[in-house]
């Protein structure tokens, strides 16, 4: 963390990061309980969830072509901006009392469609501004910034629901994305990767897919994002559900879940963001995953709120400890000017999270959430089992090189 305090530009980066987050989970904390109260269906939380899924996945096909060519910062203002127009939007919608389903489900599918262009460039200016060596502490320090906003925003999002109206949490859902854009702005220095040659969007497309697809390092990490998102962060679509049917917590209830559960993935980056770099990263990949897969379950089962915000904050202690390292390897294991595919892949793979909204509320809807949510851990720890051996031993190493792409 003593990176954000020494480099000038991380830190002006790292405060907009801060404030965005503000936004981001405020969104996160409301627009569900907006679905199961428009709705009364687990069904149509988890498929709120989905749509936005499905934008973020489609999006991410071309938005690491964008990021690759365009400056990344003015594409993350752009995607703010957009955002920060559709939750006013929204705002009024429900002050107005003309809110539908359908107007939810639409904001979540654009929502995921900016989520695809900010997660890529974001990712991507965090090794521009702190530099390759730094790459593992400014990596730990952006996740931190996304816990500690976890932990202060969802209990304050969920107040303003049960006390006031939900329209005000979408009000400052879009004055954070607005004053993280004007922050940002002010950012100097950030342009364009200067390429070796020169190539059409298609081409760019084609070379980035072909690259993931034969690098077997890269190949590897994004076949593990793939299965946590579909699996493991699937139970995050049912977390209104567990807190409004389950525990009987209510809005208010569903805050402190989403704080408990990043106030252990705070305590997993800030540690890291401490430590020297760490030999074998692939040891530390799988621990990580099956924690997460473990804690999980426990989660599930949990009749009472105190111990549910225990174990889901174990879970996500767990899961901030392998994001951190697989986000530092994808970046690490890529030369840079293929660096923004690459990452775009990554965010496609966090596009199955929402998507899995369709198939964990299907399930939710038959033999109830609890179990909808173990099934996804218990595959976790069944696939983190097959691939123990061969992901340790892939990732010993303190450094991987970069592999050359065409």
């Amino acid at each position: 963390m003593l990176l954000v305090f020494r480099n000038a530009r991380f830190r002006l980066l790292w405060i907009s990061v801060i404030i965005n987050y503000v936004g981001l989970m405020t969104y996160f904390t409301v627009h569900g309980w907006l679905a199961l109260t428009v709705s009364d269906s687990a069904f149509w939380v988890g498929a709120t969830a989905g749509v936005s899924g499905l934008g973020l996945m489609g999006c991410s096909v071309v938005s690491g072509v964008l990021v690759d060519r365009l400056n990344r910062k003015k594409l993350i203002i752009a995607a703010q901006l957009a955002q920060a127009t559709m939750a006013l939007t929204l705002a009024v919608l429900i002050f107005t009392d003309q809110v539908v389903l359908w107007h939810v489900m639409l904001v979540a599918f654009l929502d995921g469609t900016f989520m695809a262009i900010k997660i890529p460039s974001r990712f991507a200016l965090v090794l521009d501004v702190a530099g390759r060596e730094n790459l593992l502490k400014g990596t730990a320090a952006n996740f931190a910034a996304m816990t500690m906003m976890g932990i202060a925003i969802p209990p304050l999002a969920g107040y303003i629901v049960g006390a006031h109206d939900i329209a005000w949490a979408y009000v400052m859902m879009s004055s954070a994305f607005v004053v993280s854009a004007i922050v940002l702005a002010f950012l100097s220095g950030v342009t364009p990767i200067v390429r070796a040659r020169i190539s059409s969007p298609l081409q760019d497309l084609k070379q980035g897919f072909r690259y993931a697809i034969t690098t077997p390092q890269v190949r590897a990490l994004l076949l593990l994002t793939l299965t946590s998102e579909a699996f493991g962060w699937a139970h995050e679509t049912m977390l209104p559900v567990m807190a409004g049917k389950v525990l009987e917590a209510g809005p208010q209830g569903l805050g402190y879940l989403l704080s408990a559960g990043s106030a252990g993935a705070l305590v997993s980056t800030l540690t890291m963001s401490s430590m020297g770099d760490i030999k074998n990263k692939g040891r530390v990949l799988i621990v990580g995953y099956m924690g997460f897969g473990f804690f999980l379950i426990m989660f599930s089962q949990s009749p009472w709120l105190p111990l549910s915000m225990l174990l889901i904050g174990l879970a996500y202690a767990s899961v901030a400890v392998y994001e951190t390292t697989v986000s530092t390897l994808l970046q690490t294991s890529v030369p840079d000017e293929m660096r923004g595919r690459v990452l775009s892949l990554q965010s496609l793979t966090w596009g199955f999270t929402g998507a899995s909204g369709f198939h964990t509320g299907a399930i939710a809807a038959l033999v109830g959430a609890p179990l909808a949510i173990s099934i996804g851990g218990g595959m976790l720890i069944l696939n983190g089992l097959r691939m123990v051996r061969g992901i340790a031993s892939r990732f010993q190493e303190a450094q991987v090189e970069p592999a050359t792409g065409d």
